[in-house]
């Protein structure tokens, strides 16, 4: 049933869900990032190291990076698709946005996983 109302009936809903799903999962990140910030307040580049050492973090700033990218996607492709009407330079735009968005997620992972 709700499989069905995402994706025959409203075919939107699914990326109206997706986008504030991301959003909440990079608002609780954000919010835990702080206050681990303000917890240990890292000076220099040995706590910095620390402060990213636990597998725990390393895997929750990349599901938030994974989500800030999925957001910023629907976000830009609906923008896109509402204010550029030339379906040439639409493409040649999104395709664009997507490969500075996977550019930024694998830059992401690198500095995440060479610490």
């Amino acid at each position: 049933m709700i499989l069905e109302i995402l994706t025959k009936r409203y075919p939107g809903l699914r990326a109206w869900l997706l986008q504030r799903l991301t959003g909440l999962v990079i608002a609780i990140y954000s919010i835990g990032f702080f206050v681990r910030l303000l917890v240990l307040q890292p000076n220099s580049f040995e706590a910095w190291h620390a402060f990213f050492d636990p597998c725990w973090l390393r895997i929750a700033t990349l599901l938030m990076w994974i989500s800030l990218s999925e957001h910023a996607w629907l976000g830009v492709r609906d923008v896109l698709k509402d204010y550029v009407p030339n379906v040439r330079v639409r493409t040649v735009l999104t395709k664009l946005v997507a490969i500075v968005l996977w550019l930024y997620l694998a830059w992401a992972v690198w500095l995440l996983y060479s610490l």
